[in-house]
């Protein structure tokens, strides 16, 4: 019941809050100013053993607690073919200081690093390192979120999908953690990766290319409504706002998609009420007054559940 008293929580804050979810595409966001005296960050830690610089991470936090301390798994956005870690400093930064440790990786981009099966692999990796060095760390393996924005929620999102299915886990050549996830939280999230197929002749599709976008298996395996069941994606949490005109279609399609199946999850949209809101406005401009509000929604949410 956590969930629904945080539900009513939200909507006496005079939010626009539904049970629903969901958002496609990506943007590339912009480095934010990371608050410069924060210093409790360890860069490019290799997070695999092979020396690529798109095998790292950089932590937030580590250095302040000397017991089991709960985690976010930040993964950046970027539409698939851009982003980098840097560009959620100051996002990570902010959710450090609320009392988690943040582990934010890199990983590949599509396709430069190939195409979204080395990119899955990439942030398994990521995951199964946090559980080699939970002890190192201090990292609570019973509290461990995972946030993403624009491409890093569709991520996000997927590795929801993935840890509910041994076919997708089988197709990806991945294994799960040794903990479980206490939950997925998205801002202005992909959901629909097909839509990529729709138009081939937008920027993303280009970038990404014929050859893998009209690979049948591979996308078909990426499609967050055929390959698991409605009720994997239960307790996960999107945000986005009407302004978002990269991937807030997709948000309402998959809420729409998720409350069809009687699936419970939080849905919630931003007015723009002092400022003029777009796709990860709560990442790119978190000096807003809305920012601030979704961020702390955010935490709030994740504390809600925290065990």
């Amino acid at each position: 019941m956590k969930r629904m008293k945080y539900l009513g929580m939200l909507l006496s804050a005079s939010l626009v809050l539904t049970v629903h979810p969901s958002v496609l595409m990506a943007a590339e966001a912009t480095e934010g100013d990371a608050s410069e005296e924060y210093s409790d960050i360890l860069k490019d830690i290799p997070y695999a053993d092979d020396g690529e610089e798109i095998h790292t991470l950089d932590l937030f936090g580590t250095q302040s607690y000397e017991e089991a301390t709960p985690v976010i798994v930040e993964i950046h956005g970027g539409g698939y073919i851009g982003g980098s870690k840097e560009i959620n400093t100051e996002h990570a930064v902010f959710y450090a200081e609320q009392g988690y440790i943040v582990v934010a990786p890199e990983y590949g981009k599509v396709p430069g690093d190939g195409d979204f099966r080395d990119t899955v692999q990439d942030l398994f990796s990521c995951y199964k390192w946090i559980g080699n060095h939970a002890e190192e760390y201090h990292f609570d393996l019973d509290n461990i979120f995972v946030s993403g924005d624009s491409a890093g929620g569709f991520y996000t999102l997927l590795t929801c999908a993935i840890c509910s299915s041994e076919e997708l886990q089988e197709y990806f050549e991945v294994e799960v953690p040794d903990y479980e996830f206490t939950e997925y939280v998205t801002s202005c999230p992909g959901t629909d990766i097909l839509a990529l197929t729709e138009d081939m002749e937008s920027y993303v599709s280009q970038a990404i290319g014929e050859e893998i976008l009209s690979n049948d298996e591979l996308m078909s395996h990426l499609d967050l409504y055929s390959n698991v069941d409605a009720s994997s994606f239960e307790g996960v949490y999107m945000l986005t706002t009407p302004g978002d005109v990269t991937t807030g279609s997709e948000v309402i399609k998959f809420d729409e998609y998720l409350t069809e199946n009687g699936v419970e999850h939080t849905f919630v949209s931003y007015e723009a009420t002092e400022n003029d809101l777009v796709h990860v406005f709560n990442i790119t401009k978190m000096e807003y007054s809305e920012s601030q509000q979704a961020n702390q929604d955010l935490v709030d949410y994740m504390n809600s559940l925290l065990k």
